[in-house]
């Protein structure tokens, strides 16, 4: 992973209720959820949850499928996965002395 891609993915998460619909999303990860049950459930605005999931999918952090006429969300496990080891390998790795 590139740090840039790091950056970003660090910069969706980073603000509060981003963090929150993506932690909704992993309570729903086999299933995936529309936005009209996030909006609901977080008590957002669509219009603003549309903004905060965009944000989420550009960061590659969800993913969203076609269902009828919504869309269904998923996180995007892998990357976290991947980001999470980009941290910890790559930047705070611990070595014992």
């Amino acid at each position: 992973m590139e740090t840039r891609e790091a950056a970003m993915i660090f910069t969706a998460l980073a603000q509060e209720t981003r963090l929150e619909v993506y932690k909704l999303l992993v309570e729903n990860s086999l299933e995936g959820i529309c936005p009209c049950e996030i909006a609901e459930k977080l008590e957002i605005p669509r219009n603003t949850l549309s903004f905060h999931l965009s944000l989420l999918n550009q960061a590659g952090l969800v993913s969203k499928t076609k269902k009828g006429k919504m869309y269904i969300y998923k996180p995007n496990c892998a990357k976290i996965k991947e980001t999470m080891a980009f941290l910890h390998n790559d930047c705070v790795a611990c070595h014992n002395k």
